[in-house]
Order: structure tokens, then C-alpha cells, then sequence
């Protein structure tokens, strides 16, 4: 006989078990009350919050004989026929498999006629209610409407923006929120021991993390992992089965690409892929990871929920990969996430992508103040001597002018354009080469990138020059430094707003 799954089988089945929806179950309890229950609701939310688990408490407390309060006493027939799923009075709609109007005339809009066989309702529970066709939405707009005095309407839906406004302003709305980790944490915990399990807490809190705010999904991970695991369930077991990545590899790569390691980068790329893990979800555990790095920086309870220890841990490695390393870090794995689907060599590319993301950061050489010279000490004025201003210092080279205002608006425009260096230059054009195609590349599929490029070139050159960029190495020619402060002339202030523009939604 097949086991019922865990999501089911501790499904709430009072108000007061329902966690994380207090503002829900607040609003319902009062209505109970009040004696002021309306005829039509609308649950929205994400998948496994609570939603359908809610429209059969609120058929309870509409059909049970033996209330307490506002709680239904799940022992009475009306009671347990609901909860097993027997009830006449209460019918469930899965919008997801009969969408058509047909369906819904004949077992909708045909039913509400009828008078309940046994309760003082007639429920009618609509899952995935966006799911109804245009004609379907037209056939029950009428019923919900105008229902009959015995009709109750629920309707559940995970896509509200999809259910006409015709249908949402005929009905009272309850938003359902994600669970947070902690509640996940408990409700994870609570199950286990009633099925008699032993769970690490490391287990629990990656297993909250997983379900990312569903406690549905929480349920069904803790027994997809109860049933392969022997004696305790370890966080060891939840990694390999999950098929997630373990912290310290993680950790590896993001100080490496921080501190500019690249072989650091590379060892924690060796220990993931031996694991078969694939590139992208190398770069969804980096981006997680570098979520909770930036919490632990500025001492914000981590999402993941992790204990003190973790934390702990986790800000001290955002410390030392300090907030400029964090941001550029991210910034990076970011666009190579976005981008990793594109290529055909994806373990390739991501490896070459961030060990060229591992390069140090330029650092800024501040320049030294001059100690204050000593007055001299005289009994007469001191006659004031002119003093001649020294030569201004020659001029930087336009492209290095252009790489130095770029690479202030963007890390990531810093990274791909510090290896270009001058190949050629004449008076009609200027030739710059791309040590690493792959910065070239960039360049190009980016057109609001390379159009800032080439607005700070003909601002900077001021010569009409035409600028062309190729891939290769210069020869005798030094790369182009990123760390220079330059500020553009007043003629370049268009410059600035065009490359403010580009780079700040990257």
C-alpha cells in the first residue's frame, strides 16, 4: 500500500497549527467571531504556503457541530469527512486539469443549484484558479456575484496578476507570505521527531534553505532524504543527495577571486567538479553564499538561517574579503550566471571567466602629503618670495583617460578593459589591442557598452581620431594601468551621464 507523503499527512488541521500566516488566520478568526464570513475569498501566494490547507480549515469552521471558538474540533463527522476527503458539501476544483468552460458549467455553475446534503454550506475549493480559460472566467463570474445564501466560494491561486478583476474584486484577498527559516526549521524538526528521526541541525537549516519558503517543499525533501539515509540524518547525507556543494569549496573560490588567488579559484573548481557538480549551480551556490558573506559583513541575521558558529565563521571571511572584494565578487558571478547558458564549453568558460575575475584589484596610490615646513624664526618680516608654477605634467593618453572613468563607474568594465593596451596610432586612427578575447568579446555583444566607449574616446582624443579594438598583444606596448584617477574635462560631463547610465544596472 503506498505511504501517504509527509506534506499530507501533517497537513494543519487546526488554525492554530497553520504557521507563518498569522495575519491570515488573524483576519479569518475574526470574521468566525463576527458572524460576518464572506461568500468568496481569494488565497494568493507562492506553492506550498498554506493555501488549499486553508480553505479546508475555513469548510470546517463553516460546517462543524462542535466549534471551539473559532476552531474547528476535528472529531465530529463534518470534521472528519473533510479531512478525508469524503464530504459531499465540499468540492475541490483543480483549475489546472479542467480549465474549460464545460467543466465549469457542469460542475460549478450547474452545482450551486443543489442544497448541501449534510452541512450548512456548500464549499467550493478552485486550485490554481488562473488556470480557467477567458469562457470559464465569463461562466463563473455570475455565480460568484450573486451565489446562492448556502454557497462559499475559495479560490487559490499561486499567479494573482493572471485572475481577471473582475473575479479579484468580487472576492476577499489573502496574501500568503513565504515561510520564513526558522519557521521551516521548526515545522522540519516537529516532523522528524514524530516520525521517530534524528536530524543534525546543519541538516535542518540546509534543508530550510532548499525549500526556499515552502513548507511543502520542506516536507517533501525531508522524505526524499529520510528515505536513504541511515540512523541520523546528517548534513553530509543532505549535501550528497541534494547534490548541493559544500561551504569550504565555495569559500575557496570567492577568496580567491577577492585576494586575486587564481589558484585558489582553481582548487575549489577541482573539488566541485569532481563531485559532478555543474557550472551553474557552481555559480548559484557562489551567488548564495556571497548573500550571506554581505549579511555577515554588516551583522544581519543570515537567510539561511545558520547557527552562531556559521555566522560567525561567514563574517569573518566577508571581513577579510573586505566590502570592494564582496561587491566585485558578485558582480561578476553575477554576469558570468546570466551568461553561462550561452556557451558551449561551460566548464571552460567558467573556469577562464573567473580566474580572469581573480586578478588583484588595482589599488589607488594616494599621494603622500608634504610635512609642513618649520617658520623661521626672525625679528624682521620675512620678505614674500614668488613662486614660479612648475610644469604641468604631461598629458595622459586618451585611452588610458577613457579605461580610468570607466573602470571608476564599474568593477566589472574594469576587469575586462585592464588588459588592453595601444598596439598602433597615427593621426587618423588608434589601434588597441585585447590581450583576452574574451574582454573584446564583451566588449561588443554589449552595445551601450561599447557606444560609452567610444563617446569617452572622441571626448578624450578630441582629435577625430578613429579608435579600432582588436585581440591580441601589443608588442612593445605596456598595458594600460586601471587604477588612474583621471577627471574628464567639462565638455565631458555627456560622457559621464552615458556611462553612469550603462554600468549601473550591470
Amino acid at each position: 500500500m503506498a505511504q501517504l507523503a509527509l506534506y499530507r499527512k501533517y497537513r494543519s488541521q487546526t488554525f492554530g497549527d497553520l504557521m507563518g500566516q498569522e495575519h491570515v488566520v488573524r483576519t479569518l478568526q475574526n470574521a468566525f467571531s463576527s458572524g460576518k464570513v464572506a461568500q468568496s475569498f481569494l488565497f494568493t501566494g507562492p506553492r506550498g504556503t498554506g493555501k488549499t490547507s486553508t480553505a479546508r480549515l475555513v469548510a470546517k469552521a463553516l460546517s462543524c457541530t462542535n466549534l471551539n471558538g473559532t476552531e474547528p474540533c476535528n472529531e465530529c463527522e463534518q470534521c472528519l469527512s473533510i479531512t478525508d476527503g469524503s464530504s459531499m458539501d465540499v468540492l475541490e476544483f483543480d483549475a489546472a486539469s479542467e480549465a474549460g468552460v464545460d467543466e465549469v458549467r457542469e460542475k460549478i455553475v450547474g452545482a450551486v443549484e443543489y442544497m448541501p446534503v449534510s452541512a450548512p454550506y456548500r464549499v467550493f475549493i478552485i486550485d490554481e484558479v488562473h488556470d480557467l480559460s477567458p469562457k470559464a472566467f465569463d461562466a463563473l463570474l455570475k455565480t460568484i456575484e450573486e451565489p446562492p445564501a448556502h454557497i462559499v466560494f475559495i479560490l487559490a491561486t499561486t499567479e494573482f496578476h493572471k485572475v481577471p478583476a473582475t473575479i479579484r474584486s468580487r472576492c476577499q484577498k489573502f496574501e500568503f507570505h513565504r515561510a520564513s527559516v526558522n519557521n521551516l526549521v521548526d515545522r522540519i524538526k516537529f516532523v522528524a521527531e514524530a516520525e521517530g528521526y534524528q536530524v543534525e541541525p546543519a541538516a535542518v537549516q540546509t534543508i530550510a534553505r532548499m525549500a526556499d519558503g515552502g513548507y511543502r517543499d520542506a516536507l517533501t525533501l525531508l522524505e526524499q532524504l529520510l528515505l536513504t539515509c541511515e540512523g541520523t540524518l546528517t548534513q553530509a547525507h543532505v549535501v550528497a543527495q541534494l547534490g548541493l556543494i559544500q561551504t569550504e569549496s565555495v569559500d575557496k573560490i570567492l577568496l580567491g577571486m577577492a585576494s586575486g588567488d587564481a589558484e585558489l579559484v582553481l582548487r575549489g573548481m577541482d573539488e566541485t567538479y569532481q563531485l559532478g557538480r555543474d557550472p551553474r549551480s557552481i555559480l548559484e551556490a557562489c551567488l548564495m553564499r556571497v548573500s550571506d558573506l554581505t549579511r555577515g559583513l554588516y551583522n544581519i541575521e543570515s537567510s539561511s538561517g545558520s547557527d552562531a558558529t556559521a555566522d560567525a565563521a561567514a563574517r569573518e571571511l566577508a571581513v577579510k574579503m573586505s566590502p570592494e572584494g564582496l561587491a566585485r565578487v558578485r558582480e561578476a558571478i553575477g554576469q558570468a550566471h546570466k551568461n553561462v547558458k550561452d556557451v558551449t564549453l561551460p566548464k571552460i568558460w567558467l573556469e577562464s571567466w573567473l580566474v580572469a575575475a581573480a586578478q588583484p584589484a588595482p589599488q589607488v596610490v594616494a599621494t603622500k602629503p608634504t610635512a609642513p615646513q618649520a617658520k623661521p624664526v626672525v625679528d624682521a618680516p620675512v620678505p614674500t618670495k614668488a613662486v614660479t608654477p612648475e610644469p604641468a605634467a604631461t598629458a595622459q593618453h586618451p585611452w588610458k583617460q577613457v579605461v580610468a572613468d570607466l573602470s571608476e563607474k564599474s568593477p566589472l568594465a574594469r576587469m575586462h578593459l585592464e588588459k588592453s593596451a595601444i598596439a598602433t596610432e597615427s593621426d587618423k586612427e588608434v589601434v588597441i589591442m585585447f590581450e583576452r578575447a574574451m574582454d573584446l568579446d564583451w566588449v561588443e555583444e554589449k552595445p551601450k557598452v561599447k557606444a560609452a566607449i567610444m563617446a569617452g574616446w572622441a571626448t578624450a582624443d578630441g582629435k577625430g581620431r578613429k579608435l579600432v579594438l582588436k585581440a591580441g598583444t601589443a608588442v612593445a606596448s605596456a598595458p594600460v594601468p586601471s587604477d588612474s584617477a583621471v577627471e574628464l574635462p567639462a565638455e565631458g560631463e555627456k560622457l559621464h551621464e552615458l556611462t553612469k547610465e550603462t554600468f549601473e544596472g550591470m
